[in-house]
């Protein structure tokens, strides 16, 4: 089950413009409770809801939530943290979202999953443990939710596979992601093959250009050759032509 938190909180008249810049200047955080159709602007200790949330494993923690009104009247909410942000550059929290529930109502979130123990394939059989799924969506009543939820993986060899069916979950809680989904699997690292270099001697693009225009230079000497042979050919019978005309005799 999860841990439940107490935490106070004051309900701000003033929303908007500069007010939460000026809450946040006085060491408060600003804050929202969500539920029953309406939308509560409230205000927290800043140091109380951070070390409320140090150590949590999720952000989906229920509260009991101690609200004051102006006149100094209190009233006590559960409600489930919805949504935490953060300032990345100083770690400080900047805003909160509560959402209230009810003790008899069941409720929907995410649950973390971890794993237990070292899997046989990892550390016998050289492999890697792949976490596929890193939360669990489930439903259940408040006094059911699980900060989180564990699984024993030691017993997984290479190529082993544990899905969302076989994972055992707390009593009064039902997971909602489809059964045959992965959670966590152990696969062996992959390979990438290297390329061998080309055998010295070996053909290369260039040499096979030289062949060509060697090949192209023999074909072309070959018809010159030829072409020479046809008009020596064409030339001969002019040339005997010739010699005739000079050998016979003027006419008288």
């Amino acid at each position: 089950m999860s841990k439940r938190l107490g935490i106070k909180a004051k309900v701000r008249s003033e929303i908007g413009g500069r007010r939460p810049r000026r809450i946040r200047a006085s060491g408060r955080v600003p804050a929202i409770l969500y539920g029953s159709g309406t939308a509560q602007p409230l205000e927290l200790n800043g140091r109380e809801i951070a070390e409320a949330l140090h150590g949590s494993s999720s952000e989906s923690v229920l509260v009991d939530l101690t609200v004051e009104a102006e006149g100094g009247a209190t009233t006590k909410k559960m409600a489930l943290i919805r949504e935490v942000q953060h300032d990345p550059l100083r770690d400080t929290i900047e805003h909160v979202d509560f959402h209230q529930v009810e003790e008899n109502k069941k409720l929907r979130v995410e649950v973390p999953v971890h794993e237990i123990g070292e899997a046989v394939g990892v550390r016998t059989g050289g492999g890697i443990l792949d976490h596929a799924l890193r939360t669990l969506r489930v439903e259940c009543l408040p006094k059911d939710l699980p900060e989180r939820i564990d699984v024993d993986v030691s017993a997984l060899e290479v190529g082993q596979s544990i899905h969302v069916g076989e994972v055992k979950l707390p009593a009064g809680v039902t997971v909602l992601n489809a059964k045959e989904l992965p959670v966590f699997m152990v696969l062996l690292p992959t390979v990438e093959e290297e390329v061998k270099p080309a055998a010295e001697g070996a053909a290369t693009e260039p040499e096979v250009i030289r062949e060509k225009k060697d090949a192209e230079g023999e074909a072309g000497a070959a018809n010159e050759k030829k072409d020479g042979k046809d008009a020596a050919k064409k030339e001969a019978p002019k040339a005997e032509a010739k010699e005739g005309a000079k050998k016979e005799p003027a006419k008288k």
